[in-house]
This record gives structure tokens, sequence and C-alpha cells, in this order.
């Protein structure tokens, strides 16, 4: 990471969440004098718009792009619970255990649960039924996204799509993780009120919570909101949970380090303390990523700080030709039968200038204005 400078934008962003998250009304003359624009657009980036809203409406009457942001994310909510409810049902029915996650749980946090903005929902599941699980997700009217190529199986029904996890880690980018999580079932507590449902402690979801979150951050970056799920659940739950459980969990984890910086930071940012230049620092790289990170993050990470043109190369001869652990975890069927990998290299070009051809100029643009090392 080397940005150093926090935009205006992004300061005037987090003063209206950290407001929003502790029930104080903002100043009116600080709003008047903010760019509502950008700072509009900032905040859907960072799927925090619904609670900058919040925020805003106790000094002024929210224009329409609030109102809406505001308006859509309780809609979503509603909805997604509506529809994991009959998911969930049809689980319980079928004898099939599972285990939300993430933001499900997350936004019973924050002051309002519709602050907490949510593309998809997560769910755990058995994952010798997930061939089942399909067809009872069509059956409920889901059209079946992805299956069977990664961790997790994805489902559309608009406006809300669902990820049915078998795993919570990929073995082969994430061994340790996968590992650990292997015996998960192990750990988790029945539920009360349903047949075939499950919960973790707090300890253990907070613990899953931050890897999760270094795992998008240690790829491409990760956003705001990440810092705001830290800061939320530690100011709802920090007292009752055992610090030592967590920290033995993340040393293992490898991740001790980056829980205690993240934490300090997000209580740093979202109750107004004064921050270091070397907070600034992080700061700034979690504004200027966005919700789900970038490719010029994804770039630098992947290059390892090393911006050479040997670096570069290689950088594209593993892009133009992937490795085997790429072929098992993206194309297993390619893995399994070598004598096609001439045909994925041909396609694979082709197949990203037709279905991500924005992500594939800015990867390569990003690479161009890399400034070359000397070797």
């Amino acid at each position: 990471m080397n940005q150093s400078k926090v935009s205006k934008t992004a300061m005037d962003l987090i003063y209206l969440v950290s407001c929003a998250f502790n029930s104080i009304t903002p100043d009116a003359q600080r709003c008047s004098e903010m760019d509502d624009a950008a700072v509009y657009s900032m905040a859907s980036s960072h799927m925090l718009s619904a609670a900058a809203a919040y925020a805003i409406e106790k000094v002024s009457p929210l224009s329409q792009r609030w109102l809406n942001a505001k308006g859509n994310s309780k809609r979503r909510l509603i909805i997604f619970q509506a529809e994991r409810a009959k998911i969930l049902r049809e689980f319980d029915r079928h004898g099939i255990w599972y285990l939300p996650l993430k933001g499900i749980l997350l936004k019973d946090i924050y002051p309002e649960a519709s602050m907490r903005e949510m593309s998809d929902n997560d769910i755990l599941c058995d994952a010798s039924k997930m061939s089942e699980i399909r067809d009872i997700m069509c059956s409920l009217g889901f059209t079946c996204v992805e299956f069977g190529n990664h961790n997790h199986d994805v489902y559309s029904k608009k406006p809300v799509s669902f990820e049915i996890h078998a795993h919570l880690f990929n073995p082969i980018t994430w061994p340790t993780a996968y590992s650990y999580y292997s015996t998960l079932k192990e750990r988790l507590i029945k539920d009360d009120d349903n047949s075939c449902g499950y919960h973790m402690t707090d300890e253990d979801f907070y613990v899953y919570c931050v890897i999760h979150m270094y795992k998008h951050f240690s790829h491409a970056g990760t956003g705001l909101r990440s810092l705001a799920d830290v800061y939320l659940f530690n100011k709802a739950k920090g007292q009752s949970l055992d610090r030592e459980y967590i920290r033995n969990e993340l040393e293992f984890l490898g991740i001790r380090e980056y829980e205690a910086k993240t934490r300090g930071l997000a209580e740093k940012v979202f109750s107004f303390q004064p921050l270091s230049d070397s907070d600034k620092e992080e700061l700034a790289f979690y504004a200027d990523s966005g919700s789900y990170g970038t490719v010029d993050n994804m770039i630098k990470n992947r290059l390892g700080g090393d911006n050479s043109k040997k670096a570069k190369l290689r950088y594209i001869i593993s892009r133009v030709f992937p490795s085997k652990e790429h072929l098992e975890q993206y194309h297993p069927v390619v893995y399994r039968h070598r004598v096609l990998y001439p045909l994925l290299v041909v396609y694979r070009p082709f197949n990203g200038l037709i279905r991500h051809r924005k992500k594939l100029f800015n990867e390569v643009d990003s690479l161009r204005k890399k400034p070359d090392a000397e070797e």
C-alpha cells in the first residue's frame, strides 16, 4: 500500500456513517458543505448509502437518490428475509443442516438492520447434499447461476441472490483456513427454533468474519463496510468476548496482527478519534477499494511489490497460461483432461473480451500504468 491521503469525500462519508452508528445528529453546516453527488457515489460503491441516509435525514430532507438508497435497502432486506425463510424451511423439511453466515447475522448489530446492505446471502450447508439443494432452489424459482465449480454455488432470483457453501474456503488457495474449518460442524451450536439450523459462538463467528475479510483484503482489497462490521461487532459484543480464545485462533490462522490493526483502525475511524499517518495510509487503502476491491489492488498483490519488467512478464504469462492450481480451482474438467488445455488457452482471451471486456481492459491498463522498477 502506498496511498497516504484520504479524500475529503471519504472523510465526509465516514463522518456521516459514524454519526449513524453512534446515534449522533451530524453538524448541519458540515453536511451542507459536502459534495452530495460525490459522497453518494462513494457510499454506493462501499454499500453504505443507506447508513449515510439515516444520518443525513436528521438534519435535512433526503434527496431522491438518498431516499431511493434507504428504501431499496429496506425492500431488499424484506425480500431476503422472506426468501431465506422459504429456503430454510425446505432445508428443515429435507433434513439438510445449515448455517447462515456473514451479513445475514451482522445486520442485527447495526442500529437499523437495513443500514447493513447486502448483495447476497451466504449459507453453509451439508456438502453431500448440494445436488439436492440445487433441486430445492430451482423449485423455489431460483436460477442456478453456478454449480460445482467453487466452494459455493450461486442462485439468483431478482433482486436477490444466495451463495450456498459446501465449504467456507477453497483448499487450493486457502489450505490452512480450509483445514481449520473442515471440522467446524463439531463446534456449531444447534438452534432451538428449527430442525436443522446451527449457529457459531460469538467468538467463532468473529474469527470467521475476520478471516473472510482478510481473504478479500489480501486479494483485491476490501472497503469501509468491512471496517464498519468490525467496529460494530466489537461495540456490541466486545465486553463479553473471550479474547484469549480469539487471539489463539487468529494466531493459528496467521492473521492475529491483521485483526489487531484492523480493530484498532475501525475503532478510531468510527468513533471520531485522531488518525496517525500510518492510520491514514491504511484507511486510504480501504476507502479506495470499494466493497469488493479493485483490479489495481489485485495486480499489486500478485506482483508482490515488484514492478520490474520481468515481474510484469511473469504476471502476463500466468494470466495467459493458467497454472495447475488455477485449473483445479476454476476449470476442473481441463484439470482432469489436460488434452483440453490448448483449447482453454485460446478460449479464455476471447471469453474475456466478450463477457468481461471492461474488467480485462482495466487490468491491462492498470498493468501498463505501473512504472517499471529498475531490474
